[in-house]
């Protein structure tokens, strides 16, 4: 029970990490009072999540989605938050990667996502 409650905790502070990532990026601030200042940056990319934007640049199309889904901490909700922060960072560069992600969540969620599905016309505008 306490290993599990701990998972949850680390999953929590991700979705956190990339929330704030995707507010800095765009200039946004979020509702919530957290108070917590994250710095963008690869470092902290990798430190939080395991890996930086260099290594996500080699993973080929196809292995994609394995390489994020055996991330520890990423879950249906944080893989699309990571994939609005790569459109973010570089939309013509994540745009192929983006999509990937966001056409996985669409295939193992049960619920339409309207919000999710502006997104990707957005990028293959």
């Amino acid at each position: 029970m306490r290993k599990e409650d701990y998972l949850t905790t680390q999953i929590n502070q991700l979705g956190y990490v990339l929330k704030r990532i995707l507010e800095k990026l765009t200039g946004t601030k979020s509702n919530d009072q957290l108070g917590v200042v994250w710095v963008v940056d690869n470092f902290k990319l990798k430190e939080k999540l395991g890996f930086d934007l260099a290594i996500l640049d080699t993973i080929s199309d196809e292995n994609l989605i394995p390489f994020l889904i055996t991330k520890e901490g990423f879950n249906d909700s944080n893989i699309e938050l990571f994939a609005d922060v790569l459109v973010k960072i570089d939309k013509e560069k994540y745009a192929k990667k983006a999509l990937q992600i966001y056409n996985y969540v669409n295939q193992i969620t049960a619920t339409f996502s309207f919000e999710r599905d502006l997104k990707i016309k957005e990028i293959n505008l």
